[in-house]
């Protein structure tokens, strides 16, 4: 037995003393098996009847044994890299879903019926979100439901100065809007009784203006569940920069390919919807793909929908906060990765 024959028996021992501790540790489903079993069964073919190697590369057209483990490592390294990569993922969701868990618990507890409430995520608003807030107790609404994700700026300060005006929920670490939202449903999920859920940003690009619009569809067609804001079904005041409505046009084309539903606006957050289809709509899918998925969601689970018009003011403050439009094309691949492949 020459070297690499050595090396090879002490390859496959190895890859089977993992299998069998994996396996008592329950976390061995079938495919690990079977990808564990063939690196192990063709190790020690190769290993005693290195003359079988000459056979199959002939079998798949390859003019050199070598060139055939090359082409078999590199099908196990990706294997490898997506496993690692679900895995990773599946650690940021216990992690989110722990911070949700903690933000909910430690916060006021209140069971209350009303028409709607606002869910806001914020984010290092504390330039902003004080006027925000006051803005819409002034217009009357009762109800406001804010996420502070773990803002490093002075906005916990400022929100705690409405503890009696709001319901306010601290993330223990920053998860980002899809995350906040979610806490903000699951909390509504457990606790609120209304009507209508108004998702609305904390950087005041949204009008309250608007509102009276999305109502007068949820209370006079009640076959539709939810009603989308959009900066394009008609001419509106919302002054779009050119370069991100060419990114949003190009969204349209991409939701309509990947979940099938054409809608005018596929990436405007402002949107209301009945509280009974909350434990539809559950967003997994982090950062700014959520959107993408609320509407992927509307899709298959065929939630009768509508859109409307809406003004979005967009202010040198929330251009600031932008992120590039490179990360659409981010967006696309992380929402095709969540869709197809987890």
């Amino acid at each position: 037995m020459n070297l690499l024959q050595i090396f090879l028996v002490i390859s496959a021992i190895i890859i089977l003393i993992l299998a069998i501790d994996i396996a008592k540790k329950q976390k061995f489903n079938a495919l690990h098996f079977l990808v564990f079993f063939w690196m192990w069964w063709w190790l020690l073919v190769f290993t005693f009847f290195p003359s079988a190697l000459n056979s199959l590369w002939e079998f798949f057209g390859l003019q050199r044994w070598a060139d055939l483990l090359v082409y078999s490592s590199v099908i196990f390294l990706v294997y490898f890299v997506l496993l690692l990569l679900s895995k990773h993922v599946d650690n940021k969701e216990s992690i989110t879903w722990l911070i949700r868990e903690l933000a909910i618990e430690n916060s006021d507890k209140k069971n209350i019926e009303w028409k709607e409430v606002f869910v806001i995520p914020s984010y290092n608003e504390w330039q902003v979100i004080e006027e925000n807030i006051k803005n819409i107790l002034k217009a009357g609404y009762k109800n406001i439901l804010l996420i502070n994700d773990w803002s490093s700026d002075n906005s916990r300060n400022i929100l705690e100065n409405f503890w009696d005006k709001i319901i306010l929920l601290n993330h223990l670490k920053n998860r980002w809007q899809w995350a906040s939202l979610e806490t903000g449903f699951e909390y509504l999920r457990r606790y609120w009784k209304m009507d209508y859920v108004i998702c609305y940003d904390a950087d005041w690009q949204h009008s309250l203006e608007d509102l009276s619009k999305f109502y007068k569809i949820l209370d006079n067609k009640k076959n539709i569940d939810i009603v989308f804001g959009s900066r394009f079904i008609e001419k509106t005041n919302s002054n779009i920069p050119f370069s991100r409505r060419i990114i949003l046009k190009i969204a349209i084309l991409f939701t309509f390919f990947l979940s099938q539903i054409h809608l005018t606006d596929t990436h405007n957050w402002y949107r209301v919807f009945r509280r009974k289809i909350l434990n539809k709509i559950k967003i997994t899918i982090d950062w700014m793909w959520h959107a993408s998925e609320i509407i992927d969601i509307v899709a298959s689970k065929k939630i009768k929908y509508r859109e409307l018009p809406v003004d979005i003011k967009y202010t040198k403050y929330s251009l600031a906060k932008w992120q590039s439009n490179s990360n659409a094309i981010k967006i696309a691949v992380r929402f095709i990765w969540s869709k197809f492949f987890r």
